[in-house]
């Protein structure tokens, strides 16, 4: 379990979505998917770094709403919302400076 990210459930992210709330993210995982195992890792790292940004993590099995709304093609996928609107969807997690660019650069 990561430490760093904050399960979110469907109806607290049916409220969240498209709140005047900040730029935040959600990791999109399955709990038997070893890509999203090591992407997690990943975040967890960027998260140690850059401690404090709004990044949620949302199992799909429990998403019927939101996956299809969202049109969440795979996972892992790290989605970046802000102005209640889904600006960017992030399938490949390619190294752990990528993700932190697209942190840096969306949730600023």
């Amino acid at each position: 379990m990561s430490a760093g990210m904050p399960e979110i459930d469907e109806k607290t992210l049916l409220r969240r979505r498209w709140s005047d709330e900040g730029p935040y993210a959600v990791y999109f995982y399955t709990p038997w998917c070893g890509t999203c195992k090591i992407g997690e890792r990943m975040l967890d790292v960027v998260l140690a770094m850059e401690p404090g940004r709004k990044i949620y993590k949302a199992n799909v099995n429990f998403m019927p709403t939101i996956v299809p709304e969202w049109k969440i093609e795979s996972v892992p996928a790290l989605v970046f919302v802000a102005e209640k609107r889904v600006v960017e969807k992030l399938y490949t997690m390619r190294s752990v400076e990528h993700v932190l660019k697209r942190i840096r650069e969306r949730l600023d």
